[in-house]
């Protein structure tokens, strides 16, 4: 499996020969790390929510633009924003592609939207803004800062549910001496528990 992220929660994973794009937001367009031109070919695009965090339109049209028959794996509620922009959504998930409600924490600013936890290949899977699921195949990627949330409770919830790997997402509002020195202490402290905390540097391919 080959994981590369590009910003926040923005991942793309690579997997016995299929390639699945996970939360193009916002913060992935503006530092224009993600370069299409550089990817061969996407077999599905995942939204976990429909906050622009994780879902930019723009970014969206421009993914599609160069692959216009990728499918795009969403809930109702993202089927129905993209639909106003004449982009379909498959709400149910196919056979690479596994989708499950899972709570959105809860927000200061208003109600939570709904959420997936998405999983790809039955390896890889993202819950968006949630810390709140009782299980996980062996490539977790985990919230590890948000105003929903904490580190606590992140590292809480990963020894819960105990995937093998870690990929560390929504971290883009951590300065990057923070990051770093965070993933550091991360890593240690997971290996205690048998358990693999991967340190991504944005737009640079890991290879489990």
């Amino acid at each position: 499996m080959k994981i590369t992220k590009f910003v926040h929660s923005c991942v793309l994973v690579e997997d016995n020969g299929k390639t699945v794009l996970f939360d193009p937001g916002n913060y992935t367009r503006e530092s224009n790390l993600l370069n299409l031109d550089k990817i061969d070919h996407l077999d599905a695009i995942a939204i976990t929510h429909e906050h622009m965090d994780h879902m930019d339109i723009p970014l969206l049209k421009q993914i599609l633009a160069k692959f216009p028959n990728t499918p795009i794996f969403g809930n109702a509620s993202i089927k129905e924003i993209l639909g106003k922009e004449g982009i379909s959504v498959n709400t149910e998930g196919n056979d690479f592609i596994k989708m499950n409600p899972v709570p959105h924490e809860k927000i200061f600013m208003g109600p939570s939207p709904m959420n997936d936890m998405i999983t790809f290949n039955n390896k890889f899977a993202s819950p968006g803004d949630s810390l709140t699921f009782d299980n996980s195949p062996e490539v977790l990627a985990l919230p590890i800062q948000a105003p929903w949330g904490s580190t606590t409770w992140a590292c809480e919830t990963a020894l819960k549910v105990k995937p093998k790997y870690i990929v560390p997402i929504h971290d883009y509002h951590w300065k990057d001496v923070v990051r770093t020195a965070m993933y550091n202490r991360l890593e240690q402290y997971f290996a205690q528990y048998g358990i693999t905390f991967l340190k991504p540097q944005d737009g640079i391919s890991l290879e489990i």
